[in-house]
């Protein structure tokens, strides 16, 4: 008697022991009850319950999805539960009752997914290939908005928005020795075009900088390029008279879209030098 009152405790710290170092199994997501893992929970579940255990039709794929009453152990009471919940109002089985984990920690696993349950396969950004079926293909997707291949090339002042834009159409009025409007937008060794424009006010509209980096709605330069101008002054409280004409000003006129594009691109990634 006194051995079985010794060992009976120390056989349970044993068991504790193999249970803590035992390997985590698979665990995929699964809903109560749905033993054969058709997304559906019917009569058919209570079946395939009943021939695992009597009819060697086993091992069940989802043997969480078979423990009905989450007791830990897939039995007879299972498929009792389950017909008592479909044919006598016995209530919802434990959670998960849609696609999710075992909130109770016990022996059993579930290796395989039902197709409702599993993930779906992600999107590939660059194969003209609607991988995740959600109608939208490539960058299209959302899931693609942060991949590198969906964003928008950097664009910088020096290496692109003076040479294609600046430089090509705005020096034109705006450099020695006219600099119209007291604005020099020629970039030499005595003048940083790039500091002229960003984060300076305009002097047509002190609400407004030339640049503003972030915000090309904010910003003076593409209003007067995108010919949004007057209405920004308006919006401001500024003179629409002194916000002038649409820029470049007259037979210089307009920017090309490709143009006005990357000097919004350039504004709203941050103006970079």
């Amino acid at each position: 008697m006194s051995l079985l009152r010794f060992g009976s405790p120390l056989l349970a710290v044993l068991f504790a022991l193999v249970l803590v170092s035992a390997p985590v199994s698979a665990q995929e997501d699964f809903s109560r009850g749905d033993c054969n893992l058709d997304d559906q929970i019917n009569i058919a579940d209570a079946v395939l319950s009943l021939s695992i255990l009597f009819s060697g039709a086993g091992p069940a794929l989802c043997p969480d999805a078979c423990d009905v009453n989450d007791d830990g152990s897939t039995d007879i009471s299972d498929p009792v539960s389950l017909l008592s919940i479909l044919f006598s109002n016995a209530g919802p089985p434990p959670e998960p009752i849609t696609c999710g984990q075992d909130p109770t920690p016990d022996g059993l696993d579930c290796p395989t997914a039902s197709s409702g349950c599993s993930a779906p396969p992600a999107e590939v950004c660059d194969n003209n290939i609607d991988d995740d079926l959600d109608g939208a293909i490539d960058c299209a997707d959302t899931d693609c908005a942060t991949d590198p291949v969906c964003l928008p090339p950097t664009v910088s002042y020096f290496g692109d928005v003076y040479p294609q834009v600046i430089q090509t159409d705005c020096t034109v009025c705006h450099a020695p020795p006219s600099n119209f409007g007291g604005l020099n937008l020629e970039d030499s060794a005595t003048n940083d075009s790039y500091a002229t424009l960003v984060n300076q006010p305009s002097a047509e509209c002190g609400s407004y900088d030339f640049v503003e980096p972030g915000d090309s709605s904010a910003s003076w330069l593409f209003r007067k390029i995108e010919g949004t101008h007057v209405a920004a002054a308006q919006a401001a409280g500024c003179s629409t008279t002194a916000a002038g004409s649409q820029m470049p000003i007259g037979g210089f006129c307009c920017l090309t879209p490709a143009q006005i594009q990357l000097v919004k691109d350039w504004i709203d990634q941050g103006a970079a030098p």
